[in-house]
């Protein structure tokens, strides 16, 4: 037994707060019955209409955290044979896609889903998704070089920035330093390092938005999303996109 209104949300209708707003004005019917309670339970084998529309249930949507680690692709193929990142996901039947990129030599969270709206959402960059990097360059970073990637750097004609960065370790000869972003050009954190002399020496992405890269995974290995992660997600994007 399901909610109807988690139903209808999980149909791909619109957001949980507006599907409840649907089935209180009386635009919703189960088997013909006009239903206002946003609660009642249904077992999804019911004729459902939405403002006269039949409600054709979704697929289930699936969703998978991976740890991607270093020289695979994020791609679901490649003719020149190289490692991709589908060839990870051992036992995973259902079709899905992965959720933006990492380039080859970066690792850390890569999500994979067939929610196409919710992928679009958490890519796009008019919807400022921030992600979290840790960062592992050459020599000793200073605040004033950090401080001038949160006001700008322009490298061949290309503006590039930082939303937030927190140096967390330096030693003699690496720096740890913590980068969120908001946009996601191609290279950006390894153009910006190299133009303030400090190549990247391991790039990790830790966070996506409200989901985290879980620390008991080892790279290679993956999981599916718990409810938790999973409404926090929808409920992030609810309220990024004033729903």
């Amino acid at each position: 037994m399901e909610r109807l209104n988690k139903f209808l949300a999980h149909a791909g209708i619109a957001s949980r707060r507006k599907c409840d707003l649907l089935i209180k004005e009386g635009k919703v019917t189960v088997n013909g019955q006009l239903i206002t309670n946003p609660g009642e339970k249904i077992r999804g084998e019911e004729i459902i209409e939405v403002e006269g529309r039949i409600v054709e249930k979704r697929g289930e949507l699936v969703y998978i955290q991976l740890y991607k680690p270093r020289d695979y692709l994020t791609t679901l193929s490649d003719p020149r044979g190289r490692q991709t990142v589908v060839e990870l996901l051992s036992g995973v039947t259902t079709r899905v896609f992965p959720v933006g990129r990492l380039d080859s030599e970066s690792e850390g969270l890569l999500l994979f889903t067939n929610d196409g709206a919710l992928s679009y959402f958490l890519t796009h960059p008019r919807f400022e998704v921030e992600k979290k990097y840790l960062v592992y360059v050459e020599g000793k970073l200073k605040e004033t070089e950090l401080s001038l990637l949160k006001k700008g750097v322009v490298v061949k004609n290309i503006f590039y920035h930082i939303r937030q960065g927190e140096i967390k370790e330096v030693s003699s000869n690496c720096s740890i330093v913590e980068v969120t972003l908001a946009e996601g050009k191609k290279h950006e954190i390894r153009i910006m390092f190299d133009y303030l002399g400090h190549p990247v020496l391991r790039l990790i992405r830790i966070s996506m938005g409200p989901l985290s890269l879980d620390k008991n995974l080892l790279p290679g290995k993956w999981r599916y999303l718990s409810d938790k992660e999973i409404q926090l997600l929808r409920k992030y994007k609810e309220e990024k996109l004033g729903r």
